[in-house]
């Protein structure tokens, strides 16, 4: 099932709105790549917003810091989702 979250309409909202979430806790729904059906949630902070990418931080299954950049353009195809 596909979470819902947050909705934009082009990039430079997806950026505007992921630029007010820096230094937020924030929870994430990201669509894995095998299967394409399984999205995993993670929560953890935004850390920076860059031209083309935003960095976020958040604790992987081991408990230590795990740093991923996600591009604008995963937000808007829907396969990184911000959640309420």
């Amino acid at each position: 099932m596909k979470p819902t979250g947050i909705e934009n309409q082009n990039l430079s909202d997806i950026m505007e709105n992921m630029r007010k979430l820096v230094g937020k806790v924030v929870r994430i729904s990201v669509k894995e790549s095998k299967p394409k059906t399984h999205w995993e949630e993670r929560v953890g902070v935004i850390e920076g917003v860059y031209p083309t990418v935003f960095l976020f931080r958040f604790k992987n299954r081991r408990n230590v810091d795990e740093r991923v950049a996600y591009s604008y353009v995963d937000v808007a195809i829907d396969d990184v989702k911000i959640l309420n």
